[in-house]
């Protein structure tokens, strides 16, 4: 049985030249049904169930208007910080015949911000 999938953004081309991936710019980012299956154990780690539900129904808002991104070469995939009830990493796979949602979970923005600057430096 074929999985269904919903598109939940885009790779910019900005985020895609600025990362160096420009291969992957304008490509679709599915999200799959059994995405819950991969963020359940990350669920208690947010504030609220409603917390964790809050960022399940808005991984495209994230994606679309992310407050930083950052590639991560040894796995291949793009991480999407952003803000939903709270801050959260929303991690894409670029994986040859799909790009996807595989996972996401919370993230203090003071950490975030310790990456984007050891990333710019």
């Amino acid at each position: 049985m074929k999985k269904t999938l919903k598109i939940v953004g885009t790779i910019s081309e900005d985020i895609a030249n600025s990362n160096g991936i420009p291969q992957y710019a304008n490509k679709d980012i599915v999200q799959s049904l059994k995405l819950d299956i991969h963020t359940n154990k990350h669920a208690n780690d947010f504030f609220s169930i409603d917390s964790y539900h809050d960022t399940l129904i808005n991984i495209d808002k994230v994606i679309k208007r992310p407050y930083y991104v950052e590639y991560d070469y040894k796995k291949n995939s793009l991480k999407y910080y952003g803000r939903t009830n709270q801050y959260v990493c929303v991690v894409v796979k670029l994986d040859k015949k799909e790009i996807y949602v595989s996972t996401f979970y919370p993230q203090n923005k003071e950490k975030i911000d310790k990456i984007k600057k050891r990333n710019k430096s």
